[in-house]
């Protein structure tokens, strides 16, 4: 079985934060809680769900996210962040011990006893914690700062694609292959972009060896482009990859079974937790305009099969009377609580339903109108093959692009799906589904980008 974790690579912070905090919340639980709760198990399962919680909170309010490049504010921003979750988790742990905990198995005179203990473990983990996560942002800082250099073998218009590809915030820096370059030993750069394999095989073997020797790294463009942006540009499928299906999903495959249940027991679960949230939100879209609660539309699914998505209505009455379009920035369709709905995607929750019935995932593409799929197939080459995988509720490219409204940001968009398509896995699903927690709860993602003039 080959397992792809491409993306991993781009996200040392988060890697080594998780780790150390992990390692840090275990030793110090077990240290200060050891002689105060007797049972075993039930120590091992606190430890757990702290360890969680803290992760948890610390993804979503940002302390793992790659470092921006602003030394200025790194102190102050881990140093208000770290606090935050804190106070968040002693609240949380103590709601959770006071309405569901049993305390025969616990060596407290008091709950009192029991918050002293806490608060001298969150003591120790703010400090060691938020002390890691300086020095690791410290350090990605100044890798970020020294820009990475690679270079590139092909013709300027490919490297000039390549350069839109990454675009102007990068810490990549890509520039023409020369002999020169090899020849110099002090330069730094990291390795080579191959565009044009056949041609730089027959003329440059020689340099191979010695970019192999210094131990710098050798990868064609779409392999670069998959391992360090976390994307998969259409223009770079080559139909061999096709054919051997690397942008296949085999439904009955082990990872899609596991898929499967996997979103059919969390779509269940949040359909249950969020439902007084959807019957006031159904309220609300009645009382505002008196017009029905539901909109559906006709979209494309897997393998290009029409079926009809369920959301619940955030736009006018008769918002498309004039044909399908793509919402815009301040849309004019969009009623005051559609817009609210759409910024938490509270919107999107009928679609949990699709996801029990097996017609769409949480995890995919996100499916397109008949219309809308048409255009973009006639406009960017490889489209079809967003219809090899099941559509989802979120994305990996919802995740990491705004809301588009132009055949460019689909153009970006279908880059991070066909990756997601070819990287597929349970663990990448997870990070999406963290991922768009955070999205959610900061209210961002679901905006449209501004219209491009």
């Amino acid at each position: 079985m080959k397992f792809k974790f491409s993306w991993l690579r781009s996200r040392k912070s988060l890697i080594y934060s998780t780790f150390i905090d992990s390692i840090l919340f275990i030793f110090l639980f077990f240290e200060i809680f050891k002689n105060s709760i007797s049972n075993q198990f039930i120590l091992f399962i606190l430890t757990f769900l702290n360890v969680f919680v803290w992760i948890t909170s610390s993804y979503v309010v940002g302390r793992y996210s790659n470092f921006n490049g602003k030394k200025s504010n790194i102190f102050f921003n881990q140093f208000i962040r770290t606090i935050f979750i804190v106070i968040s988790n002693l609240f949380v742990s103590q709601i959770f011990f006071k309405l569901f905990w049993s305390w025969d198995y616990m060596n407290f005179e008091s709950f009192s006893g029991f918050l002293d203990n806490l608060f001298n473990l969150y003591k120790f983990v703010f400090l060691l914690s938020g002390f890691s996560q300086l020095l690791i942002n410290y350090y990605l800082a100044k890798e970020f700062i020294n820009k990475s250099v690679w270079l590139f073998f092909g013709s300027m218009d490919r490297q000039k694609y390549l350069n839109e590809i990454i675009g102007s915030k990068t810490k990549f820096q890509i520039l023409n292959f020369d002999k020169n370059f090899i020849e110099n030993k002090y330069l730094d750069f990291k390795g080579l972009i191959i565009d044009d394999e056949e041609l730089f095989k027959d003329k440059k073997i020689g340099f191979i060896f010695k970019l192999n020797n210094r131990g710098l790294k050798i990868l064609k463009t779409s392999n670069w482009c998959e391992r360090y942006l976390n994307k998969y540009p259409s223009e770079l499928v080559r139909i061999s990859e096709i054919i051997e299906g690397n942008f296949s999903y085999n439904e009955i495959s082990f990872k899609a079974r596991i898929k499967r249940i996997v979103e059919s027991i969390i779509s269940f679960g949040i359909l249950i937790i969020t439902f007084p949230i959807l019957f006031f939100s159904a309220l609300l879209i009645k009382i505002e305009d008196g017009g029905p609660i539901f909109y559906s539309q006709i979209r494309n699914g897997f393998e290009g099969n029409q079926f009809k998505i369920i959301k619940l209505r955030t736009m006018i009455i008769n918002a498309e009377k004039n044909g399908a379009q793509w919402a815009s920035k301040e849309d004019i369709r969009i009623t005051k609580i559609g817009a609210f709905l759409r910024k938490l995607r509270i919107d999107e929750l009928p679609q949990l339903l699709l996801v029990l019935s097996g017609e769409m995932s949480l995890i995919g593409p996100r499916p397109e109108r008949p219309k809308i799929d048409m255009m973009l197939r006639e406009n960017l080459p490889n489209y079809d093959l967003r219809y090899s995988i099941k559509p989802g509720i979120s994305g990996w490219a919802q995740v990491n692009y705004p809301y588009g409204a132009s055949i460019e940001d689909a153009k970006i968009k279908l880059s991070y799906d066909l990756f997601y398509i070819k990287n597929f896995s349970i663990l990448l699903d997870f990070m999406i589904y963290f991922k768009t927690l955070k999205l959610v709860i900061n209210g961002k993602g679901a905006s449209p980008i501004k219209n491009k003039s």
